[in-house]
């Protein structure tokens, strides 16, 4: 019985290790994809204030609130490349 006691909790033990891995999997690969739009969209924005010398320019260095609140910035995205994975 003892045995069995220990066999199930070991189990247990590695169904949560990797429940846990999943889940900085998954925040890893949700935060890449955020900078991944950030950085195309100032991109973006660089390729069209090139087009248009009239254009407005609106400043490429804001950063929507979801990147500010994990943390993300204009040093992260601009002078730095680097991969949270």
């Amino acid at each position: 019985m003892r045995l069995q006691d220990q066999q199930l909790a070991r189990q247990l033990m590695r169904l949560r290790s990797d429940i846990n891995k999943l889940k900085i999997e998954q925040t890893c690969h949700l935060h890449q994809r955020m900078l991944n739009d950030a950085t195309y969209e100032l991109e973006e924005r660089d390729e069209l204030s090139d087009l248009f010398c009239d254009f407005p320019l609106v400043s490429s260095f804001s950063l929507s609130t979801p990147l500010k609140l994990i943390g993300v910035t204009k040093m992260n995205i601009n002078s730095r490349r680097f991969s949270l994975c």
